[in-house]
C-alpha cells in the first residue's frame, strides 16, 4: 500500500513537472525527479506503466506546445 502512495504522489509531481514545458521527455523529467529525492526503484517502475506514459508525453507536447508561442 505505501508503495502506491509513493507511486501516486510521483505521478503527480511527474505530471506538474511535465506541465512546466521545461522537459522533452521521460529522460529528462525522470532526472529530475531522481534528483529532488525520489528512489529511483520507484522512478523505474513508472518508466514501464504505459499509461502514465502516455499520459506525461501528451502533457508534455501540449505545454512545450503552449510555452512556445
Amino acid at each position: 500500500m505505501a508503495e502506491d502512495d509513493a507511486l501516486a504522489g510521483l505521478r503527480n509531481r511527474a505530471y506538474q513537472l511535465a506541465d512546466t514545458g521545461r522537459y522533452e521527455g521521460w529522460a529528462s523529467l525522470s532526472a529530475e525527479l531522481v534528483e529532488e529525492g525520489a528512489p529511483d526503484v520507484i522512478v523505474r517502475r513508472l518508466t514501464h506503466d504505459a499509461f502514465f506514459q502516455i499520459m506525461l508525453s501528451n502533457r508534455i507536447a501540449v505545454a512545450r506546445e503552449r510555452y512556445r508561442e
